[in-house]
């Protein structure tokens, strides 16, 4: 797994950060390290995005725990090793509240390091294979297909739009920014003049949303693009004209036309209210 890995570490003290990348070197990762917050989030925006980032508790500009946090609100999804000299529970606590996925007390032992490592890089990569819901969207990486229950097949996705829709489904409703994005899922330098990511998000829209004129998943927010289902209580979701035709049964009718009302959260009878023409039966 360590082979293309690529590790950052956030640390102020020169010696220890040199120390901590030379062992973590040892074990086959690729390493970069950063002295202050600021420094780190400089080298979370570049092409060469880390896997991973090992922040030690007290940093020149900023406490570890704030870093993780600023992190995390901005829709940095990367796992996070805490490091700190001592700790208190209530800090440990604390520093896993923050975001963080893991926390660690010097002195650190190479072997254990390693396997805290491995088992986030872990976690972290099955978190990107797992299947997604959006709504009633299930969105499953692993085949770059989007399912929508009350259609006859699945939707195909290229790779970049696979990637751009996992990206924001582990953003979990929060804004991406466009630069994130080139940056993330294209390796493009956030300077670059492009409509790239304007442009497969219209095509993502075409394929996943009922009415991409009046998207009700992807949506615009704060320069960049927001997942809205994760916060909905009811999602709207039209009904293409080609998907029509390949629907399959609902329940006891058949979609002629329309839209379907979703009210996600009702597992045993999950509530389809119709606003559309049925051509037989009902919903029952």
């Amino acid at each position: 797994m360590s082979a293309s890995r690529h590790l950052l570490i956030v640390d102020g003290n020169a010696a220890t950060r040199t120390e901590l990348a030379r062992e973590i070197g040892r074990l086959g990762y690729v390493v970069s390290s950063a002295p202050t917050a600021e420094a780190a989030f400089l080298a979370l925006g570049r092409a060469d995005n880390p896997d991973m980032v090992l922040v030690d508790s007290t940093l020149p500009d900023a406490t570890g725990r704030e870093l993780v946090a600023r992190m995390r609100r901005r829709g940095v999804m990367q796992p996070v090793i805490l490091i700190a000299d001592s700790a208190s529970e209530d800090e440990v606590v604390a520093g896993l509240d923050s975001g963080a996925d893991d926390f660690m007390v010097r002195p650190l032992r190479l072997r254990e390091l390693g396997a805290r490592i491995r088992a986030q890089l872990r976690v972290s990569m099955n978190r990107d294979e797992a299947d997604m819901r959006i709504g009633m969207l299930t969105f499953r990486p692993a085949t770059r297909t989007a399912f929508q229950p009350f259609l006859a097949q699945p939707v195909q996705l290229t790779e970049k739009e696979a990637a751009l829709l996992g990206r924001l489904c582990r953003a979990e409703g929060r804004p991406v920014a466009r630069d994130t994005l080139l940056r993330e899922v294209w390796g493009y330098s956030p300077n670059a003049a492009s409509h790239t990511v304007e442009t497969h998000i219209y095509r993502l829209r075409r394929k996943i949303e009922g009415n991409p004129a009046s998207p009700q998943l992807i949506v615009n927010d704060q320069g960049g693009y927001r997942l809205a289902a994760h916060e909905a209580a009811d999602v709207m979701v039209a009904v293409p004209a080609p998907a029509v035709a390949a629907a399959e049964h609902v329940q006891h009718g058949q979609i002629a036309s329309g839209q379907i009302k979703w009210a996600p959260g009702r597992a045993a009878k999950a509530a389809l209210v119709p606003t559309m023409r049925m051509v037989a039966g009902g919903l029952g």
